[in-house]
């Protein structure tokens, strides 16, 4: 009876956030930085852009099949990851000059930003907004289900969270939308040389800052599972 309760005794709260954040990290390359990381790594080799988001939407569907056959639960992240290349896919299968393949991957961003559009539309809507389902398995994987649910229930009890959760999620999707904008934008109406570095420079232009916002006001507001 005693080895059955010690291997039922919970972990330790720090291994448990050890073991959380590990999770985390884990989401964030298998689901995000792994695909990217194909897709311009094909492309650095000098496969074709098609082939290229082809051999890269291999990777989160890998992750959606396994979660779904492992824990018979579909993996939202990884799922709209896979959408966003598949949707590349079928843009990518046009045909035509520089520029037009500039437009192209444009228009393939604005994939992020009606992505952006849903988020404002959750702010609006008065439910539960869209920040709260992308980080819901991040807040699983660092407190576990328990301290998810406690972390999700104070949304009905807590109007301070419920406003920081409403700022951030709306800030986030103006930053979506704001960038899929300035790379259609640029696509159209900069020289050929300067719209490639111009367009990737502006996620990061946006991101960084908002993601050092991000945590300083998620702490400074108590918002953090």
């Amino acid at each position: 009876m005693n080895a059955v309760t010690e291997e039922r005794r919970p972990m330790p709260q720090g291994e448990q956030q050890g073991a959380g954040r590990k999770a985390v990290l884990l989401s964030l390359v298998t689901d995000l930085i792994a695909p990217l990381a194909v897709f311009y790594g094909l492309r650095a080799a000098g496969v074709d852009q098609w082939w290229a988001l082809l051999g890269s939407a291999v990777v989160p569907l890998a992750v959606v099949v396994h979660r779904l056959v492992t824990t018979r639960r579909v993996e939202w992240f990884a799922l709209f990851v896979l959408t966003v290349f598949a949707l590349g896919l079928v843009l990518s299968a046009l045909t035509g000059d520089p520029r037009t393949m500039l437009v192209r991957d444009a228009w393939a961003g604005m994939i992020g930003g009606l992505a952006g559009v849903w988020m404002l539309g959750s702010v609006l809507s008065g439910r539960r907004p869209a920040l709260m389902l992308l980080f819901r398995n991040f807040v699983i994987a660092k407190v576990g289900p328990q301290g998810a649910a406690a972390w999700d229930a104070r949304w009905d009890r807590e109007p301070d969270f419920r406003h920081g959760i409403r700022v951030l999620t709306a800030l986030w999707g103006l930053a979506g939308l704001l960038n899929a904008l300035l790379n259609l934008a640029f696509a159209y109406v900069l020289p050929l040389d300067a719209a490639p570095a111009a367009m990737h420079a502006v996620w990061p232009a946006l991101a960084v800052p908002l993601g050092v916002f991000h945590l300083v006001y998620t702490k400074r507001k108590n918002l953090r599972a």
